[in-house]
């Protein structure tokens, strides 16, 4: 960690979108760079490249390997320990996913750290750049806040684990840190109360600026909404969830039926309805295609999960594709389409983007908050809205049927698997919630279940941390 807090910010080309890179640290100096405003934009394009990396090589992954909807390939080892919870053979594995979130999620908050120090002193040398300055300044805090929420979730137990939060979180990093500063570990509540300060922070900078981005792939005021309703949920403050997530749900209609597909599979002239935050994949690796390529899948959907749908749900088509290839047409099925682009253009141009924030966790946000709070017609009604559009319906259409609270639970739950699958939801879901892993009968891991609470529902902090850290503490067990 001392050697992501010094060497934290890499040497930028102005006259491009090329980004923040780590093996480049040193080549600049960090207050110079940001000494002229026109160096803020490609910061922040940075930080978005820096995070496209870390959802995609391995936050989404584990988000569902450690689940119960993803099963395995038998010839994947780069996953296999975490797939069966084997985490304590991992502690010193720098290149898997037990590694790489650590280290790549404290590169991010520390490059945050800077932009948020730096770019509001340019205010007094450009006056007339105050909106633009306040924009990107908001976009660090939101970073930071997102990056620090996500470590909270892969290495401490979720927030509910102690009826007060007063278990270990994560180091929170809101400054430029000394080499003579002790990073150590706050607890859960230090870290959700701080995510919250950085994300309402970001949210008055927005709203107070008249810079906008006029794009899904940058956040604004709207995804600082969307991910409050995601905190106060893992948080149980099924009130401010539900609130937060209806604020943004007015503004965000749910893609249409016929749209759907395309919502994931299309990469060119195509503007998904209800994206409130995306990644752009354009010109990037694509470790998730690999993935779950669909000739070659090393994941694919669990028998749990494929059980759910039907011929008539359109979520189902993700589960399938055919394509031609000199003149032989081949149909694969059981698979994950929702990481690679069908469309017919050139190679260069295809990659999918991966969602961060959308409307169809919103609607499920406030139908779980709902719920919870009683008020089952108005969770009815969202969930008769993904349905009916799963379907190609109207929600006049749809009828419900279930007993009591935890029977619309258990129905929002199931809603909530299909239409989120393979997104990096599934696992914390299952932690937050108090539950067990169970995976299916068929499924090829050596472990079916995972039953709460248990010390691996956390991934240890890796080894060369705990070895360069002498204030750093690992978790329980390992």
């Amino acid at each position: 960690m001392k050697k992501i807090l010094i060497l934290a910010i890499a040497a930028i080309s102005l006259t491009s979108c090329n980004f923040l890179e780590v093996e480049k640290i040193g080549k600049s100096d960090i207050e110079t760079y940001f000494s002229e405003v026109n160096a803020l934009e490609p910061a922040v394009n940075g930080l978005y490249h820096l995070m496209y990396s870390f959802y995609d090589r391995y936050f989404i992954t584990f988000g569902e390997i450690a689940g119960d909807l993803v099963n395995l390939s038998a010839s994947n080892t780069d996953w296999d320990r975490l797939f069966n919870y084997e985490t304590e053979c991992i502690t010193s594995d720098e290149v898997s996913a037990a590694g790489y979130i650590w280290k790549s999620g404290y590169e991010i908050i520390s490059n945050t750290n800077y932009l948020i120090y730096y770019a509001p002193k340019l205010k007094d040398s450009y006056p007339g750049y105050d909106a633009l300055i306040d924009n990107m300044t908001a976009q660090g805090y939101f970073v930071r806040g997102l990056i620090t929420l996500n470590l909270c979730l892969v290495y401490a137990q979720t927030y509910t684990w102690t009826p007060d939060a007063s278990h270990l979180g994560v180091p929170l990093l809101t400054r430029i840190p000394s080499m003579n500063d002790e990073v150590k570990r706050s607890t859960v509540k230090q870290v959700y109360d701080q995510v919250i300060q950085d994300i309402e922070t970001a949210q008055r900078l927005f709203e107070g600026s008249s810079y906008q981005t006029k794009t899904p792939y940058f956040a604004g005021v709207d995804a600082c909404k969307a991910l409050l309703a995601r905190i106060y949920l893992y948080m149980h403050d099924y009130a401010k969830a539900k609130a937060y997530a209806e604020a943004v749900m007015e503004k965000y209609p749910l893609t249409p039926h016929d749209k759907y597909v395309n919502m994931f599979c299309q990469a060119t002239g195509y503007a998904s309805e209800e994206a409130i935050l995306r990644l752009n994949g354009y010109d990037k690796s694509g470790s998730l295609q690999t993935f779950y390529k669909y000739d070659n899948a090393q994941g694919f959907p669990s028998g749990k999960l494929l059980e759910m749908f039907d011929s008539d749900d359109i979520r189902e088509a993700l589960q399938h594709y055919t394509v031609d290839v000199d003149g032989k047409t081949t149909h694969f099925s059981n698979i994950n389409m929702k990481f690679y682009c069908t469309e017919q253009i050139a190679d260069k141009d295809k990659h999918y983007d991966p969602f961060v924030l959308r409307s169809s966790e919103m609607y499920l946000i406030h139908a779980e908050a709902c719920c919870q709070e009683g008020a089952l017609p108005e969770a009815e009604k969202d969930l008769k809205a993904l349905i009916a559009r799963a379907y190609g319906k109207t929600p006049a259409e749809i009828t419900l049927t279930y007993s009591g609270k935890e029977g619309l639970d258990a129905l929002i739950m199931r809603e909530r698997m299909k239409e989120l699958c393979f997104e990096g939801h599934r696992f914390f879901d299952i932690a937050r919630r108090h539950e067990s892993v169970s995976r299916d009968s068929g499924s090829n891991a050596r472990a079916k279940t995972l039953s709460y609470p248990d010390y691996r529902f956390a991934l240890p902090i890796p080894r060369v941390e705990m070895d360069a850290n002498p204030a750093m503490e690992q978790n329980d067990e390992y």
